[in-house]
């Protein structure tokens, strides 16, 4: 990035590695710095008021694609595609000047190794492979050679040869230019020149040719005879499309990249603000792409990216645009100006679903059928947007709140969901300095038999919060259970637990409560977690029997073999395991007797509405009498009304926990409470 008088004031680290230079020796230097060594594309030096910033500066306009090399010593030349674009102030100002620059040096030694090729053709089969001229301009006459003509498919019974052929031919769009280029040569001193133009074809296409001559002086200086060849371009401009093409499209897909894609969306972005329109950014992940990629492989996840970015184009309307951003993310790019006045607003809902249904048919791969659905993130831009980078960040947000939402939906960015990215990263960072500081502290939820004799007791994690208070632990046990810091809490709580059951064995009225305790899928995941969990409980001096680990049913629904053993390995030791909101689910039943279960706990889910719900009321029957039949206990979480409680001893129950009957507390209440209902 420049400031407005041309001076670098930032660089990432790749156009550092790039420039061959760290930032702290190129801030603050201008685009006149001598210390800087530019070359052109034909490889000659570059003016200074040619470089990007600077004709940023001067022009007030956007520079796309402008070929440059930077020398870099014993290095060599690197050689670079630049951007460049002026950032406005609130006066009309340009502020300063962004610059992005991708290394093509491999594009440009294919392209010189090209030329050079061609050159050597050229001297090999001058006057052969070349189409050869003669202009008299005294007398005004032109020869035009048998190659000349076939390049431009004329036969010999076609021809119509004057002094004014190649002008009649020239292309239309190249006259001026041309014409320009003859009034500066002729009066001029240059004895040789080269030009590049377009003539016309018999069969109405344009043939690219470069005319390259000497000119013929007089004593005085004046010209008399130009003579020539002319080169058919055709093939190596293919090559110079195919080079660009490969530089912006994706190899897989066919369709635009990264790179191309970050172009065209600050191009609309900036016509959309120019106009008073708005456009809108759809940012499309496929759903549990990874998985189908993993079994199925990858072959398979190319066929099937592919068929998408298929769709994906079949779908577009004028002035939309699509393009790869990577992996299974796709991104379209929708023109306001295209579609109809408001066709960004209100229907950008209906082209997503649109879009979604386009995407969910089944793709026949292989001889088979095959579906995935999409997520898609949608972040509208108009004359208060910002930079197509910035856009784009804003479009993953959105995803991510649609693939939160449960996938296959879409859902629109708005500054609550940065807010709520933001305040989620402060939380995560505050959670990990809170395990120092000692901010987390364990509630217990006593738990109840028939009589209301306090039986045991749930532990709880609770954070006290500097600044926020009493945190519950919704408020952090989700965003930790996307780090480490989840083992962090779950040991914790395990230690906090393993010593309140320690101490609680010397009190009479306390040895006989049991403590249970929540075990997060990745805890259970660790490769050491039956070691660490043992380490714990016996560095506390605990006895495992007063223990109870409580895992979720879909917890146990995944690697059921492996959980079993380390079940099997803690129940060794005496540890004690429930299944918490039982009923609730996916695992099989076939495979509840297999687990070394101590408890089921019924979901308060049934528990909230059993006194009212004959379905519910039957689910916790059912479940009551399944615990019987295996030998297991049972008991009933979230009991808050008498009505309830009543409901649930009418139905066989025996233990209970909710807030009717005692909320989470802190130990000493709980302990407290025990003690005198002892």
């Amino acid at each position: 990035m420049h400031d407005r008088y041309s001076a670098v004031v930032t660089a990432n680290p790749t156009a550092q590695r790039l420039l061959g230079e760290d930032l702290e020796t190129i801030r603050g230097r201008g685009a006149d710095d001598p210390e800087w060594s530019f070359v052109a594309a034909d490889g000659g030096t570059v003016d200074v008021e040619d470089l990007p910033a600077r004709r940023v500066l001067r022009e007030r306009a956007p520079i796309t694609d402008l070929v440059m090399g930077v020398r870099r010593g014993a290095a060599g030349t690197t050689w670079l595609i630049c951007n460049a674009y002026p950032v406005f102030g609130q006066g009309g100002e340009i502020d300063s000047v962004v610059v992005c620059f991708t290394d093509c040096s491999d594009l440009v030694a294919t392209q010189q190794a090209l030329e050079s090729s061609q050159r050597r053709l050229q001297l090999i089969l001058r006057g052969t492979n070349d189409g050869y001229w003669d202009w008299d301009l005294r007398r005004h006459t032109v020869f035009y050679s048998e190659r000349w003509w076939d390049m431009l498919g004329y036969a010999s019974d076609a021809r119509q040869e004057d002094a004014d052929t190649w002008r009649r031919l020239l292309h239309p769009e190249d006259s001026e230019r041309v014409g320009g280029f003859l009034a500066d040569l002729l009066p001029g001193k240059e004895v040789s020149y080269a030009l590049e133009f377009r003539l016309r074809h018999r069969d109405g296409h344009d043939v690219p040719v470069l005319s390259r001559g000497f000119v013929l002086r007089d004593a005085d200086g004046r010209a008399v005879r130009i003579a020539g060849t002319n080169t058919d371009l055709t093939e190596r401009k293919q090559l110079e499309r195919q080079l660009q093409l490969s530089a912006d499209h994706d190899h897989l897909t066919g369709l635009p990249n990264r790179r191309y894609l970050l172009r065209e969306l600050e191009h609309k972005r900036m016509r959309a603000a120019a106009a008073g329109q708005a456009g809108a950014v759809l940012l499309i992940d496929l759903d549990h792409f990874k998985l189908l990629n993993d079994t199925e492989g990858h072959p398979f996840g190319d066929r099937l990216l592919q068929a998408v970015g298929q769709r994906l184009r079949s779908a577009l309307r004028q002035g939309d645009f699509v393009g790869r951003l990577g992996g299974d993310e796709f991104v379209v790019l929708l023109d306001s100006g295209s579609r109809g006045a408001g066709r960004t607003g209100p229907d950008v809902p209906a082209v997503c679903q649109e879009l979604g249904r386009l995407l969910s048919r089944p793709y026949p791969i292989g001889g088979r059928q095959f579906s995935i659905t999409p997520s898609i993130g949608v972040v509208m831009f108009d004359t208060g947007a910002g930079s197509a980078d910035l856009l784009l960040q804003q479009a993953d947000i959105a995803l991510y709140a649609a693939k939160s939402a449960g996938r296959n939906a879409f859902r629109f960015f708005d500054p609550g969901m940065q807010q709520a990215i933001d305040e989620r990263a402060q939380l995560q960072g505050e959670m990990a300095q809170a395990i120092e500081r000692g901010e987390f502290v364990l509630y217990y939820q006593p738990q109840f038999d028939a009589d209301r004799k306090i039986v045991g007791a749930e532990a709880l994690l609770r954070w006290r919060h500097p600044l926020r208070g009493m945190l519950a632990p919704g408020a952090f046990i989700p965003l930790a259970e996307t780090s480490d810091l989840i083992v962090l809490l779950g040991n914790f709580v395990l230690r906090e637990a393993s010593a309140r059951v320690a101490a609680w064995a010397s009190v009479p009225a306390l040895a006989q409560l049991g403590v249970a305790v929540n075990v997060s899928a990745r805890q259970l995941r660790d490769e050491d977690f039956v070691a660490s969990s043992l380490a714990i409980m016996r560095a506390e001096g605990a006895d495992p029997s007063k223990l109870s680990m409580e895992l979720t049913e879909s917890l146990l629904a995944t690697d059921i073999e492996a959980t079993i053993d380390k079940m099997l390995a803690l129940q060794r030791e005496g540890v004690n395991f429930s299944i918490d909101d039982f009923g609730t689910g996916f695992s099989s039943l076939s495979y509840i007797h297999r687990f070394p279960l101590r408890t089921l706990k019924i979901d308060q889910s049934f528990v909230a509405t059993c006194e009212n719900n004959p379905c519910s009321a039957a689910i916790v029957e059912i479940v009551i009498g399944l615990a019987s039949k295996l030998g297991l206990g049972h008991i009933a979480e979230g009991v808050e009304t008498p009505e309830q409680l009543e409901r649930l001893k009418a139905l066989g129950c025996q233990s209970f926990q909710g807030y009717l009957l005692g909320a989470p507390m802190p130990v000493a209440a709980f302990e407290a409470l025990a003690l005198a209902r002892r």
